[in-house]
């Protein structure tokens, strides 16, 4: 599940784990207030893939 960053208009921001089709938060857990928006992040997540050059995949044209 995703994480995402909310920000309430008293400056709190706090992240909250949910579903893609999971309903936002409504209020602000530390003022109750009901105006958040969703914020984004400053730089985009990065998918990091793990190479193993031992993996039988990543050993073509190499011998056993």
């Amino acid at each position: 599940m995703p994480i995402y960053e909310y920000g309430c208009q008293c400056g709190h921001i706090f992240e909250k784990v949910h579903g893609v089709n999971d309903p936002q938060p409504r209020k602000c857990p530390e003022c109750c207030a009901l105006k958040l928006r969703r914020l984004f992040p400053s730089k985009p997540a990065t998918l990091h893939i793990r190479y193993s050059p031992m993996h039988p995949r990543h050993m073509r044209g190499q011998r056993r």
